[in-house]
């Protein structure tokens, strides 16, 4: 499955590698958005009904929109305060994706090395 989001994001076993490598490096806005897309986009192919994959991508989503709640760094037109415990999947994904494309294309990734 194609995520126009996703697009040249990193391999999944080299993101998960950099980020064991590099988390205490990271600032926390940054952890958590990789840890959160990282969690998507490995769980593309599971079930929608799979409780594991369901609560994993909840928590990372929660996880972000909690930061970005209180920091007040979210970029897209989904807005952190508006995931609640009845959000869906598709929903909570579209946080995630939304907040990973931003981030792709700040100015200060540009130059700098990709996700």
């Amino acid at each position: 499955m194609s995520i126009p989001e996703y697009h040249g994001a990193p391999d999944l076993h080299e993101e998960q590698e950099d980020l064991v490598r590099n988390r205490r490096h990271l600032p926390l806005r940054e952890r958590l958005l990789r840890h959160a897309a990282l969690t998507d986009r490995s769980t593309l192919d599971a079930s929608a009904e799979d409780g594991k994959v369901v609560q994993m991508i909840t928590s990372a989503a929660f996880n972000l929109a909690n930061h970005d709640r209180e920091h007040s760094t979210a970029a897209g037109p989904i807005r952190p305060d508006s995931l609640t415990t009845n959000s869906t999947l598709p929903q909570l994904r579209a946080y995630i994706r939304q907040e990973y494309a931003a981030h792709q294309r700040a100015p200060a990734r540009q130059n700098g090395p990709k996700l």
